[in-house]
């Protein structure tokens, strides 16, 4: 159907009415900024991701912040106390855990780190809780460890069933300091 020849737009007894719309004319009686704008002589946004960044004072006051705020968190993750991993009594303790199949096997190690030897027969205690997503205790596991000069480092394992245990815990106790260190089961 051919909708060119409906009459339409006007009442009965009165002429059709034309809409005339010339495009070069409009823009040539619009004020000079609508001109520039469609000449593509106005103000063009820079070119260049970098460019567009420090464009202005604001944008470039961002970019700083975002930069210092990265060097902070950065800063901090190489300097802070990983709760998984302390030293107690001048020895690194770490402890990890994991869940493969139906159990979450967990490892604690003590390294000595310093120059000096460990005396003979130093005793590691350790408490190995594990914690589920509601936070209750699924199961503890108490042990200690004697250093002797054949072990070296002394090394704690353990394996739980895994009842959705999230995270583990040990309380750890070497010579007069006892310190508390936490994981995450990561998930095989």
């Amino acid at each position: 159907m051919d909708f060119n020849a409906i009459d339409e737009g006007h009442e009965d007894g009165e002429e059709v009415l034309h809409y005339y719309f010339n495009h070069e004319e409009r823009i040539r009686r619009a004020p000079q900024n609508v001109q520039d704008f469609y000449n593509g002589a106005g103000p063009q946004p820079p070119k260049g991701i970098l460019k567009s960044l420090t464009a202005t004072k604001a944008n470039r006051f961002g970019l700083f912040a975002i930069a210092i705020f990265c060097a902070f968190i950065y800063a901090y993750s190489l300097i802070g106390e990983k709760s998984y991993q302390k030293k107690i009594g001048g020895v690194e303790m770490t402890l990890a855990a994991f869940s493969y199949g139906d159990d979450v096997y967990v490892s604690m190690s003590a390294k000595n780190t310093t120059a000096e030897k460990m005396p003979y027969g130093a005793v590691v205690s350790a408490t190995i809780t594990a914690i589920d997503n509601q936070n209750a205790v699924i199961a503890t596991y108490q042990e200690d460890a004697a250093y002797t000069l054949e072990s070296g480092d002394i090394i704690i394992r353990t394996k739980f069933t895994d009842y959705d245990i999230v995270h583990v815990q040990a309380e750890v106790t070497f010579g007069e300091e006892t310190k508390t260190l936490a994981a995450k089961v990561v998930k095989q």
